[in-house]
């Protein structure tokens, strides 16, 4: 006689195992980060010297790991760049972009010491989201070199969790022009702007009147965050336009699995 309820039995603890086993193996492929910052005092010793303001709180991944140092890399570079007000260098370490920065305040009080207010930068990055195959980072920034007003925004970071290259925003699709035409019904029922109206016929501004990506798309556990920085699409008074679009609606564009 064959035993069904013992054949059941270890077909249901064959199946828990290999449940177990995908989900020990997708938890493994996560990265652990860990937050590290950098301060003008760490950098430069300014006790007897006028110094600009610098804090910044990037994050980092601290697994040993063949493509830590290429993930660690970009985060790094995408803070030089926002530092980086010398448009003759190209900077790769943190401290440097701050001495940089120090020292090119320095250099403009120095010759205009009554009318030069002190130089100012913040960033701060955390992690938006990460599945085994992708990974978004979210850097908010603020600099003041001078002038009315400085200048904040915020950048994404997506990269490929399996090299750790930097994405750009169309590939992170596989219906890119898709995913446009949902964007653009969402954005257009977020500021009340009509099927049949430009876009621009509320303030935008919109090149050729026609509705375009942001240049800053991120991701968290729950949404895909489309960010419009001031003056992209609006002036600088309107600040920030964000659309929020819910992940379960516009997973199938994305070339990656991001539920």
């Amino acid at each position: 006689m064959i035993n069904i309820k013992t054949n059941t039995q270890l077909r249901f603890i064959f199946f828990i195992g290999i449940l177990l086993a995908v989900y020990g193996c997708h938890k493994k492929e996560l990265f652990t980060f860990e937050e590290q910052k950098f301060t003008i005092d760490s950098i430069v010793g300014c006790k007897t010297e006028d110094c600009a303001s610098v804090e910044i709180n990037l994050i980092k991944v601290i697994d040993n790991h063949t493509i830590t140092n290429a993930i660690n890399t970009q985060i790094e570079q995408a803070a030089c760049s926002i530092l980086n007000i010398d448009e003759n260098g190209a900077l790769t370490t943190v401290k440097d972009a701050i001495r940089q920065f120090n020292t090119s305040y320095q250099n403009i009080s120095k010759q205009f010491p009554d009318e030069t207010a002190p130089y100012e930068a913040t960033i701060d990055c955390k992690l938006g989201f990460q599945c085994k195959s992708l990974i978004s980072i979210a850097i908010d920034s603020y600099v003041y070199t001078g002038g009315a007003h400085g200048y904040g925004g915020v950048s994404y970071i997506n990269m490929d969790a399996i090299n750790g290259k930097r994405l750009s925003n169309k590939a992170l699709f596989k219906d890119y022009n898709g995913f446009v035409n949902h964007a653009e019904k969402a954005f257009r029922v977020q500021h009340k702007i009509l099927d049949e109206s430009p876009i621009n016929s509320t303030g935008f501004f919109f090149e050729n009147d026609t509705f375009s990506l942001p240049e800053n798309i991120g991701l968290t556990d729950t949404e895909v965050i489309l960010l419009y920085n001031p003056y992209e699409i609006s002036s600088y008074a309107e600040g920030s336009i964000e659309l929020k679009l819910n992940k379960q609606d516009v997973a199938s564009y994305f070339a990656f699995d991001i539920l």
